[in-house]
């Protein structure tokens, strides 16, 4: 039961995959004047929020999400280039990396492709250092399985087929990353 709970958690982390993400705006500069006698102070740049609303930031956490879903949809299918691990920071890519070598142990696949079938941004914070947003995410993984080396289906039977995730993205120097991703117990979606 321990290790099928387990196996349902992995599904969804991501298998050997490695890190890309999606770039923002943080730039401004400072000008400077000069009047007929007496220079005038030059202005100091103004730090500005790394999105303009909130709405535009559970835009761009939705978008990194999808293009890492996709990422790792195709890493199960062996597509060259396909690195979901570029989406990943901090707690994320641990459990990715983790789920990695529990799989390679236990010499487990998955096969198959999640699908995002909602996406509902809950929290952002929009600062001019880090900006974190949290979001709500179903995602449906009735299509996915998990092999064994000798190609037996070893998918848990209880497993849900469609999990309710909570995911954190933090933004730093322009780029937006997933942080943290979990499943929401005792809620369904």
């Amino acid at each position: 039961m321990r290790d099928a709970m387990r196996i349902q958690r992995m599904q969804r982390m991501p298998l050997c995959v490695s890190a890309v993400a999606l770039s923002a705006v943080l730039l401004t500069a400072a000008l400077g004047c000069l009047t007929a006698c007496a220079p005038t102070p030059v202005p100091t740049a103004t730090p500005t929020a790394a999105f303009a609303s909130e709405e535009e930031a559970y835009a761009a956490a939705e978008e990194v999400y999808r293009a890492y879903n996709d990422a790792l949809n195709e890493s199960r299918m062996m597509t060259a280039g396909a690195d979901p691990q570029r989406f990943l920071t901090g707690l994320a890519l641990e459990s990715d990396l983790e789920a990695s070598r529990y799989f390679d142990e236990h010499r487990l696949e998955v096969a198959g492709e999640g699908v995002i079938s909602q996406f509902d941004g809950l929290y952002a914070t929009l600062s001019t250092s880090e900006s974190e947003v949290i979001a709500r995410v179903c995602l449906d993984v009735s299509n996915t399985q998990v092999f064994d080396a000798d190609g037996n289906d070893v998918t848990p039977t209880n497993r849900p087929t469609r999990l309710p995730l909570e995911v954190t993205f933090v933004q730093t120097t322009g780029i937006l990353l997933i942080s943290n991703e979990s499943l929401i117990e005792g809620e369904a979606c």
